[in-house]
């Protein structure tokens, strides 16, 4: 298990390394797992001995991974303050002082601490040891510490997380820290059964091996819960990205009708989300447009013709688009009614309620009802227009269009 544990925390510290490049933010995640990460590869014998038999300092290996693992907690506890309370950051000098009193701490009790041989498991070997039970309890003390702050912070946010992959990773990342509680605590208190001999050494192993399970559990939740956001960041933007494709054929339709509509200023392209956005405005002033050309009695069919919100829209909608690009004359009497979807804010409801129009805009109902011709009340108009009857009733399938996208703009 540590192994793959291991392997994991690389990917995710190697992962990570370009965005901490671009936010401060990410900067302190990815220090919490790229001192965690060197402070796990401290644990492998070969690189243990290697730095104990190069320096000729038996442990000092030991020393350095609990040095890493108190950068880790540190980064892990300044980046719930920067998410959680930004205002807690006043805080940080304190909580750095404390952090850099626990290695001065940790050094000093290193070099009174007997050395005679080099120990692979230092926990066990310590287990009775009076100055080493001292320079333990100091390291689980501000592990435990730091992790329970973690723990607090995490949970009381999550319950204000309005998105809920944010609300699922803060949980996951409340829990991983909780388990690093329990990890600390545990070997705190076997720690002190030691040494007041009320467990004998037969335990170690086994104490050993179960605590070393939950630190597993607590880093690995952790870095679950450090990744859902940004899975949910890259679900978000492949949904946009599908959205903005899939209304490109609207788009262009409704745009070239009433050009006014479309925006001059550029968007980069990695603007995806802002792209969207505009192409949403963009088609719902174009809909809005061409409401002069659809008297109340063709939206009245219009709606009589299916039973679907949006394929109603999409009726009156298409009818007015050819109505505007055969030159007919607007009406001066058309009372503007939005969409059913204009009292949504939501940029995915908005985009996937024109996407419904789109889709519906495609099938045979609305192209039967705009192809009859515009409405008989439109001052221009041809007397070739659809009964209601004809189309009453009818479903429109409200799936993906099977005809060629459009680019997008």
């Amino acid at each position: 298990m540590e192994n793959a544990v291991l392997i994991l925390l690389w990917l995710v510290a190697l992962w990570r390394g370009p965005s901490a490049l671009r936010s401060s933010k990410q900067r302190t995640l990815w220090a919490a797992f790229a001192a965690l990460t060197l402070s796990m590869t401290l644990r492998r014998p070969e690189v243990m001995h290697a730095i104990d038999s190069g320096t000729g300092v038996n442990n000092l290996s030991t020393l350095l991974k609990h040095f890493l693992g108190i950068t880790a907690a540190a980064a892990v506890l300044e980046f719930v303050y920067v998410i959680t309370r930004p205002e807690g950051r006043n805080g940080a000098r304190l909580r750095l002082c404390a952090a850099a009193a626990t290695m001065v701490a940790l050094t000093v009790l290193f070099a009174f601490m007997p050395r005679e041989t080099e120990a692979e498991e230092f926990f066990e070997s310590s287990a009775g040891s009076g100055t080493a039970t001292v320079y333990l309890m100091v390291w689980f003390t501000y592990l435990g510490t730091a992790m329970a702050s973690a723990t607090w912070l995490f949970w009381g946010s999550s319950r204000h997380a309005r998105a809920g992959w944010l609300r699922t990773g803060l949980r996951l990342l409340g829990t991983g820290t909780a388990a690093g509680v329990a990890y600390s605590l545990t070997r705190a208190v076997y720690l002190l059964l030691r040494l007041a001999d009320v467990v004998d050494a037969g335990s170690d192993a086994g104490v050993s091996t179960l605590t070393d399970t939950m630190k597993h559990l607590a880093i690995g939740l952790i870095l679950i819960g450090s990744s859902v956001p940004a899975m949910g960041v890259a679900w978000r933007t492949g949904r946009h990205w599908l959205y903005f494709r899939r209304l490109a054929p609207l788009w262009t339709d409704l745009t070239a009708a009433v050009p006014e509509v479309v925006l001059g200023e550029e968007l980069r392209r990695r603007e995806l989300q802002m792209r969207l956005h505009r192409r949403v405005v963009e088609i719902r002033d174009a809909i809005l447009a061409l409401q002069p050309y659809a008297s109340a009695e063709l939206r009245d069919r219009a709606e009589a013709a299916t039973k679907h919100p949006a394929a109603a829209d999409a009726c009156w909608v298409e009818a007015a688009r050819r109505a505007k690009v055969a030159g007919h004359a607007p009406l001066t009497d058309v009372q503007r009614r939005d969409t059913a979807a204009g009292d949504e804010l939501d940029l995915d409801a908005e985009a996937r309620w024109l996407w419904q129009i789109e889709t519906a805009r495609r099938g045979d109902v609305v192209r039967q009802f705009a192809v009859a011709g515009p409405d008989t009340s439109h001052p221009s108009a041809s007397p070739r227009l659809m009964s209601a009857q004809d189309t009453r009733g009818q479903q429109i399938p409200l799936q993906e269009p099977s005809h060629q996208e459009t680019a997008p703009q």
